[in-house]
């Protein structure tokens, strides 16, 4: 079904467009008919085009009579022009690349001074907000705004990924990694205020929608709305921001613009920590397994250590075994290389004063970057494809009626081997680097068959370390995953002037649908009790790994890893993700009218309907009605009204309906007539302020119609002393009084202008998020509840400051601009459900939101003496086994024992509280020089998992170890008690491990400054290009992720959020592309 309604859609967007050709041809042959009729009446008109905002004179202008063929010029090297026009009344059409385009008609004048826009300044000028438009200058509520030239300059699969620092408000993260196709960051506005859903409601073209996959260039304007003046008229979900994307459209013009992007680059991943070679490794392998055999009374010399000629030798090997002294790996040089990415875009831009067109082709890939993922029997490489299409049509059917027809499709294929990639990331970081990867192929009889069997080599395994680094890359099989999308919209407008003034109406209907297919050609696992295996044969000497604890050639017998001694087949699984369609409707009117010349009232009243069904399974329906009224005197006094009122089928009857108002109030201070003086160096100051009410009706937890209870079977259902084996129970609990979660939002902000070069704005703002949804944790599990019912009793706040500073300038040629954004997100827990604690410091109410708990480390024991009179730390059988090196913690409630009860909240959330972002580019004659930092502070992550603290497991497979940690741990010969690691740990410490404790002592701050963006461009002379008839051509070079200052942060990327190694890193890119207009 889905099928025949993208064809439907697609051969409606063909026909539209064939049918723009012979409206221009008959508008024009109407145009040209008037022309002949008055050819008797030419006349000549001069004039000068200069830039708006600089006054500089604009060389190669195109100045055309409109509709008359060959009656055109350009302007000179001075700005001007000579033209003979038909008629007095002849439109001119000024166009420029990069400027909005301006119609004039001269009239009696014959000499003109024509100033031209910016394309990117006058986009700024316009904010679309609240499902209309507003122009900047009245605008009172919280909003950022950015443009398609800051989203293009991160060449990336998906949008999420180029908006770090880039807004003022907006947090950004990418603890999901750099995996292709699953890098995907997450976006918060102003953080987290509240449990369950966070995310901000995403707005494309006037209808909610995903993001993700959109190519930048199709994209006009990114908004993000912030406080309740500007989110209020969303109600649902409109409590989380709300993020308002425009996609490009077609702009009236004498010629369509024909524009090529392309580029090609190479990405590799960063942040990888540089691990022990087999010659550390064994020295610390054996320091480990002597302070074992002290503590314990062990014979020494029964301990099977490395031999200090193996380690002599490991320090001189190659690191293959090529020349007999060993291995030695670095893993992650063995399984990473370069990967290649390209993004290509073809755009079409229009039209005549009645049909305009916006029509674009994306293409972008991202290469993997596996090495070997070929050299199995399938191509496993991770790669991530996107393709997008986008028709944006205009139609002015006559002087009151319009219609626009909007086409968005995108297509999603992802590659991926058969593994994971966080197994391949834990095997890189936890298998010795002295172990092979392939066995040596020997002439020992018993080998024979093996070899016969594995022609791709036989691949190192054994009961510890299962998984094999190669055999994960290239013989797990594949996954592909494939997504289709399509959005189509359809809009009427009816100029109501025939009415009154400014009044004027739209009814638009969508339908958005996608679904998706996985191949599943993977290679399965098997379990031999506790323990996972792969399927892949794996092999080792009789003698066990031991057998390569001396280096050298293994000349032995061979026996198997695992069950198998040839590889086995890989499955053959084909899935359908959901198919998800999704229907909208909405019909607005709007009013916007001028009094007096000083008096301005606008207002819109707007109803909608939503229906989305996912797998043929029962239908989501939404439906509400925004409002919204403003009035502004003399562009000084700025009042504004809004309100949303919708409805929400998760609730019960009597709690469905929201209704979420919100007003705001302007001062325009630089207006004043008593503030002219000042007006050159304070160029504008505004002050406003927003108070108001939204809503969100995302209960979380897949839970849907709270109202409905559900049952389903336990085979362990208790209920008082009594236990049944089997039986029916309650699952969700009923509750019909649950309501609206409701956000009271307060924002007080100004705007500031000084010389007419720089711009700053700033919000302070205050949210108490109140009927939060949670579960009510204080029923006793006695009552025989599994899952508690879910409640309106929680309650946050929120609060903060977030800015922009802008700065233009012209030097002599030089044209300098710069931008920072600043954002500043905190918030406390008032009241959540959960019952008090019996000490203060282990509740979560007063802390932030996900605030992570745990002991207090006072650093490292110093002797015997100083543990002996410590208090006893978790257990006596632990206490025991502390020695000098150890960690010391604190005993919070002084009861002479550390346990539960002196957990207390360390560190900060792994979501910063402070984000930035700073850059600037200068241009000088065609030359463009850019760069973009962005960084977070107040953030914490813990260093934590067996990379950190080896041999902790008791088990082999945690044996990774890192140089960073070597390099500053306490030892025998190093004392030192403000050692950024404790002692190298026993594997008898295998239970109740006193340094893995997640304390004080592992919080990293993960505070950090990227170098985010640099690109160096030329753009050709004009007069080069149009010999070609080219109007445009830049060439650039660009790199993404350059540079990263983590202070505290030194093993891995700080942007992944964890500190065990175990995520695939963000990727480096670097860039070569070109940019051309015909």
């Amino acid at each position: 079904m889905i099928h025949i309604k993208r064809n439907i859609c697609l051969v409606a967007v063909s026909c539209t467009l064939l049918a723009g050709i012979p409206l221009q041809g008959v508008a024009q042959t109407g145009r040209t008919a008037k022309v002949q009729a008055t050819q008797n009446h030419k006349i000549t008109v001069s004039g000068t085009v200069l830039d708006k905002t600089t006054n500089d004179p604009l060389i190669g202008v195109s100045v055309v009579v409109k509709g008359v063929a060959n009656a055109g010029t350009i302007t000179d090297m001075d700005g001007k022009f000579t033209l003979k026009l038909p008629y007095a009344e002849a439109p001119l059409v000024f166009s420029y690349l990069g400027y909005q385009p301006q119609e004039i008609v001269p009239g009696a004048k014959k000499e003109l001074t024509v100033l031209l826009q910016e394309d990117t300044k006058a986009l700024q000028e316009v904010v679309v907000v609240g499902y209309t438009k507003q122009r900047k200058e009245t605008m009172i509520g919280s909003v950022a705004t950015i443009t398609t030239k800051d989203l293009t300059q991160s060449p990336t699969a998906n949008i999420n990924n180029a908006l770090a620092g880039r807004l003022p408000g907006l947090i950004v993260n990418q603890y999901a990694g750099g995996e292709p196709g699953v890098d995907q960051s997450e976006l918060f506005i102003r953080g987290k205020a509240t449990y369950g859903n966070q995310s901000a409601i995403v707005i494309v073209d006037g209808i909610e929608r995903d993001m993700s996959y959109l190519a930048p260039d199709e994209i006009e304007t990114f908004t993000i709305l912030k406080d309740a003046s500007a989110t209020a008229a969303y109600g649902i979900r409109g409590a989380n921001g709300v993020i308002v994307i425009t996609t490009k459209r077609g702009k009236a013009a004498e010629k369509a613009t024909v524009n090529l992007k392309a580029s090609i680059g190479i990405n590799q991943p960063i942040g990888f920590p540089e691990y022990l070679g087999s010659a550390d490794y064994a020295t610390l392998y054996n320091e480990a397994r002597l302070n074992d055999a002290k503590m314990t009374g062990a014979d020494i010399s029964s301990l099977n250590l490395f031999s200090q000629q193996a380690i002599d030798n490991f320090r001189r090997a190659k690191g293959d075994n090529s020349d007999g002294l060993g291995y030695d790996w670095d893993y992650y040089d063995f399984a990473f290389k370069p990967g290649l990415q390209e993004d290509v875009s073809l755009s079409i831009r229009g039209g005549t004063d009645k049909v305009r067109y916006y029509v674009l082709a994306n293409y972008f890939s991202q290469g993997g970057n596996y090495k070997y993922s070929n050299a199995g029997e399938y191509d496993s490489q991770t790669k991530f494809t996107r393709y997008n299409f986008r028709s944006n049509i205009d139609i002015n059917i006559n002087r009151y009626l319009s219609t626009r027809l909007d086409l968005g499709a995108r297509i999603t294929d992802r590659n991926a081997p058969g593994t994971t990639a966080g197994r391949l990331m834990t095997i890189c970081a936890t298998q010795p680097p002295y172990l092979p990867i392939l066995v040596e192929e020997n002439a020992h009889p018993q080998n024979e068959e093996y070899i016969q069997q594995n022609p791709r080599g036989m691949l190192y395994g054994d009961n510890i370390y299962r998984y094999n680094l190669l055999g994960e890359l290239s013989r797990t099989g594949y996954l592909n995953e494939k997504n289709t999308y399509l959005n189509g919209s359809f809009a009427m407008n009816l100029d109501m002037e025939f009415l009154t003034k400014g009044l004027k109406a739209e009814v638009m209907f969508s339908y958005d649908a996608s679904e998706g297919r996985w191949i599943n050609r993977k290679l399965d696992t098997y379990k031999d009790g506790y323990r996972e295996y792969p399927k892949y044969a794996t092999f080792m000497p009789i003698e066990g790994s031991d057998a390569y604890m001396a280096g050298g050639h293994y000349t032995g017998a061979y026996k198997t890893g695992n069950k198998y001694d040839i590889d086995q087949t890989i499955g053959n699984g084909f899935s359908h993700n959901a198919s998800d369609g999704r229907t909208y409707i909405q019909a607005r009117l709007d009013y916007n009218r001028l009094f007096s010349n000083r008096h301005e009232v606008t207002a819109m009243l707007l109803a909608n309907r939503g229906n989305r069904t996912v797998n043929n399974e029962l239908a989501y329906h939404s439906q509400g009605i925004t409002g919204r009224f403003a009035y502004y005197y003399n562009q000084k006094y700025l009042m504004e009204f809004n309100f949303g009122y919708n409805g929400s089928e998760n609730f019960a009857a009597g709690h469905r309906v929201g209704f979420f108002p919100a007003v705001a109030v302007g001062w325009y201070i630089s207006n004043e007539k008593f503030f002219s003086p000042l007006t050159d160096v304070v160029s504008k100051l505004k002050l406003k302020a927003s108070v108001g009410q939204v809503g969100n009706d995302q209960i979380g937890g897949d839970v849907r119609f709270i109202y409905l209870g559900t049952v389903s079977t336990t085979n362990d259902y208790v209920y008082g002393n009594y236990s049944k084996t089997s039986g029916e129970r309650v699952n969700e609990v009923a509750n019909p009084n649950v309501g609206w979660e409701v956000s009271t939002k307060q924002n007080y902000g100004f705007e500031l202008g000084l010389f007419n070069k720089l711009e700053i704005q700033g919000d302070w703002y205050h949210d108490v998020r109140d009927h939060i949804f949670v579960r009510n944790n204080n029923i006793p599990a006695y009552v025989g509840m599994t899952t508690v019912p879910m409640v309106n009793v929680g309650k946050m706040k929120s609060w903060g400051f977030d800015g922009s500073l802008e700065y233009r300038d012209r030097i002599g040629q030089v044209n300098i601009t710069g931008r920072g954004t600043f954002t500043y997100a905190n918030n406390e827990i008032l009241r959540n459900g959960d019952a008090l604690n019996k000490y203060p410091w282990m509740n979560s109410v007063g802390q932030k939101i996900y605030q992570k708990f745990g002991w207090e480390a006072v650093g490292l024991f110093e002797s015997q003496e100083e543990i002996d009179r410590s208090p006893i730390q978790f257990s006596e059988g632990n206490h025991s086994r502390l020695r000098p090196g150890d960690i010391k913690y604190r005993d919070l409630n002084g009861d002479g024992v550390i346990d539960d009860y002196d957990k207390m909240p360390i560190g900060f959330c792994d979501i910063p509280e402070i984000t930035y972002g700073f850059g600037g580019a200068i241009e000088w004659k065609g030359f463009d020089v850019s760069i973009f930092f962005q960084g977070t502070a107040r953030v914490s992550l813990f260093e934590e998992g067996s990379t950190i603290v080896p041999f902790s497991s008791g088990y082999k497979n945690n044996d990774g170890f890192l140089r960073g940690v070597m390099e500053n741990r306490w030892t025998v010969d190093n004392p030192d008690p403000n050692a950024r690691y404790p002692r190298t740990i026993r594997p008898s410490d295998a239970l109740d491990n006193n340094n893995t404790k997640k304390s004080s002592f592992w919080v990293r701050n993960a505070a950090f400054l990227r170098l985010k963006n640099a690109e160096i461009g030329y753009t050709f002379p004009k007069r080069w290009m149009e010999k070609m008839a080219i109007q445009n051509l830049r060439l650039y070079v660009s790199g993404v992720n350059l540079l990263t200052w983590a202070p505290d942060v030194h093993l891995f990327d700080p942007d992944l959020g964890s500190g065990d190694g175990r995520k695939y890193p963000p990727t480096r890119v670097f860039n070569v592309g070109l940019n051309i207009n015909f």
